[in-house]
């Protein structure tokens, strides 16, 4: 029983280091209208929750259990987003952002390990790229003929943002558990 409640603690610290980071970088880019859910500028928010918790649920609880968490959350966006907007369009968001944050969440965890406080570098530039080529592939699905470059440069520097300030409360909240973890043992 201890072990699960810590295993809790510890998944709602990392999921709220993460989103905190994640809303911050927001409001400095954006202002309060990151808590305008019908504003673009909540996917602060909205994407912050759901990749915190995605890298917080893989460092818990490890691959296999992470592949079922990132489904349901992306489930629990995709019903929450299709009411703002079209259902496709809502489908391609919820999942195509938090399914690949379950293979960063396994590079953070694994191969990122030695760059200790750069991984948020990584994890802002794959949030961007994904940014950009869902943004292509809605275009594409709306028979947009032409996308002026600040579209995808605006929506590559959200994704960037949001990723580096998910990155950094993660990376945050692990050092905080380890260093509590290394006292404890003291």
């Amino acid at each position: 029983m201890k072990n699960k409640v810590g295993q809790l603690l510890k998944l709602g610290l990392i999921t709220l280091t993460g989103v905190v980071g994640s809303i911050t970088v927001g409001l400095i880019m954006h202002g309060s209208e990151v808590f305008n859910y019908k504003e673009i500028y909540f996917a602060y928010v909205a994407f912050g929750l759901s990749g915190s918790f995605i890298f917080a649920f893989y460092h818990i609880r490890g691959l296999s259990d992470t592949i079922t968490a990132a489904v349901s959350t992306s489930a629990v966006q995709f019903i929450v987003a299709s009411a703002s907007m079209p259902v496709l369009y809502s489908a391609f968001w919820s999942f195509g952002v938090n399914l690949p944050v379950v293979w960063l969440a396994f590079l953070f965890e694994r191969k990122l390990a030695v760059f200790h406080w750069g991984k948020f570098i990584v994890i802002g530039l794959v949030y961007g790229t994904m940014f950009v080529l869902l943004t292509m592939i809605v275009s594409v699905l709306r028979n947009v003929s032409a996308i002026p470059p600040m579209v995808f440069r605006d929506n590559f520097v959200d994704g960037l943002m949001i990723g580096v300030g998910v990155g950094l409360g993660v990376q945050a909240g692990e050092a905080f558990i380890d260093s509590l973890q290394k006292t404890s043992r003291e």
